[in-house]
């Protein structure tokens, strides 16, 4: 009789490899399973404070003062130590600063003043005071004089390998906007 082989290497690679992909998948799952704990663990809430700390220039936009826009540039005190958010299943963080209003057309108008990204743990604890926004605060109409502006903290965790989640936290009490346009230019501080 002649002899006879077992196994190709073909067939030992075949082999190896669905291995090694059902290993790989088997952890992946796990990993994305553990973020879930993480999530629901109540001892990472962060400390957060954001507030409105000047307005600096507030007035009408574009060409026809009259039916355009208004446009607010303010400066912001931004508080927060997010290092609890931070596991080894987070690769990072976004984080961005909101302000809402109210107005006789909508019952709620949210706009996004200022946005950054946290890689690392050193990043994720920082005092900015006097920051001015990234993004100005644009209502169409003329709804933002004597508005109550609300701002919140919101933070998106973005990990490795699972669901992202979204969170939000309110910021200090509300402001009320001036009555009258204040003409100017922002102060020239960096909006990080």
């Amino acid at each position: 009789m002649g002899e006879r082989r077992m196994y190709s290497m073909v067939q030992r690679l075949n082999t190896l490899s669905t291995i090694t992909v059902t290993n790989v998948a088997a952890f992946t799952c796990v990993l994305a399973l553990s973020t879930f704990y993480f999530h629901l663990n109540v001892d990472m809430e962060p400390h957060v404070d954001v507030k409105i700390n000047a307005v600096h220039k507030f007035g009408r936009l574009g060409v026809n003062r009259y039916y355009g826009n208004e446009e607010a540039h303010v400066t912001l005190d931004l508080d927060a130590d997010l290092r609890p958010l931070l596991h080894w299943n987070v690769k990072q963080l976004f984080v961005f600063v909101s302000a809402s209003y109210t107005t006789k057309l909508h019952k709620t108008s949210e706009v996004v003043l200022w946005d950054f990204i946290i890689s690392s743990k050193e990043q994720a604890q920082f005092y900015f005071q006097g920051v001015t926004n990234k993004y100005p605060l644009v209502d169409k109409g003329k709804n933002l004089r004597n508005a109550n502006i609300t701002l919140k903290f919101h933070w998106n965790t973005m990990p490795h390998s699972g669901l992202l989640f979204f969170h939000s936290k309110a910021g200090s009490s509300p402001m009320t906007f001036p009555s009258k346009y204040i003409q100017g230019n922002p102060d020239p501080v960096p909006s990080y």
